[in-house]
């Protein structure tokens, strides 16, 4: 194994190191204030970025931004190997950034956008887009690919099996993490939102989630025509209100293999893609309990669940 892949597994052991976890997620949910979770968020990763928060969407921002700063770390430390990897892990942001360039055009408010830095892959180019029609042209000539007129209104989710199928070829070992964050967005769309994938996002997902469940006409029989791996995440949930338990499973699912992965695993690209893995999970637990300040009991369900 490469000094590179040594440098990076150790980089990726320590970064985990810094997580919140269950327990500091507990924590973070049961302050008083968004206030009190800033001094909190200062014992972990999350403090640095979260000294400059003015309130709980800042906070959530924080968390954020601060696993695309970890990526951009692990990708200093990485051989040249390994930068597809990071960059593909980090396109979660790129995609973000291009949402909000979207609701920009269409005359609604967008923060800053993410700062990619040696992560970007198109940014710089869909970030000039005057109109929207412009965007959608642009993206059919990067990566991203083509978003068709008639599937305008699924351009998130085009953009979402863009990344994620991305993030699986370069690392075979988030595969499964990767189809099950897919199914997850699918359902929502399909059960949730009423809408029939078309044609384009149907042939995007299909290396993840093959075409079985084009078919289904309620959360179950879509369940069923999952990739095996895919479909524990959505065991006893019969309706759409459910599906926030199905998110609960897909990440908790992936911190623990992750974590077993971590632990047994020798330097290389799959203990750092298993560490990559554990901070987003840690990211999303933090975010969860962030949103949870103040709200009372009933919405800390999320959490109880997650542990």
């Amino acid at each position: 194994m490469s000094a590179g892949w040594v440098a990076a597994s150790v980089r990726v052991r320590a970064l985990a190191a810094g997580r919140a976890g269950e327990e500091g997620a507990a924590r973070l949910a049961a302050v008083r204030s968004w206030r009190e979770a800033e001094d909190l968020l200062a014992r972990w990763s999350y403090g640095v970025r979260a000294a400059e928060a003015t309130g709980p969407e800042d906070l959530q921002r924080a968390v954020r931004e601060t696993l695309l700063w970890q990526l951009r770390v692990l990708a200093g430390w990485a051989p040249a190997a390994g930068t597809g990897i990071l960059r593909a892990a980090a396109a979660r942001f790129e995609r973000d950034n291009t949402l909000g360039r979207l609701r920009e055009l269409d005359g609604g408010s967008s923060g800053a956008p993410y700062d990619l830095g040696v992560m970007e892959t198109s940014w710089s180019v869909l970030r000039r887009a005057e109109s929207s029609d412009r965007l959608r042209e642009l993206l059919a000539r990067t990566s991203w690919g083509e978003v068709p007129e008639g599937e305008a209104d699924q351009l998130a989710d085009l953009l979402t099996a863009a990344w994620l199928t991305r993030y699986a070829q370069a690392a075979p070992a988030a595969r499964t993490w990767c189809a099950r964050d897919l199914a997850l967005a699918i359902a929502r769309l399909r059960f949730v939102d009423g809408v029939h994938p078309g044609p384009a996002l149907r042939q995007r997902v299909g290396p993840l989630l093959g075409h079985a469940w084009e078919s289904a006409t309620d959360l179950p029989s879509f369940a069923i025509g999952l990739p095996t791996g895919t479909r524990s995440a959505f065991a006893d949930i019969a309706s759409p209100s459910g599906l926030w338990r199905a998110e609960v499973r897909t990440y908790a699912a992936m911190e623990a293999e992750a974590a077993a992965m971590l632990r047994q695993g020798s330097p290389g690209p799959d203990v750092v893609v298993a560490g990559i893995a554990l901070l987003s999970a840690d990211a999303w637990r933090v975010q969860a309990a962030i949103a949870t300040i103040d709200q009372g009991p009933a919405a800390r369900e999320v959490l109880d669940v997650a542990s």
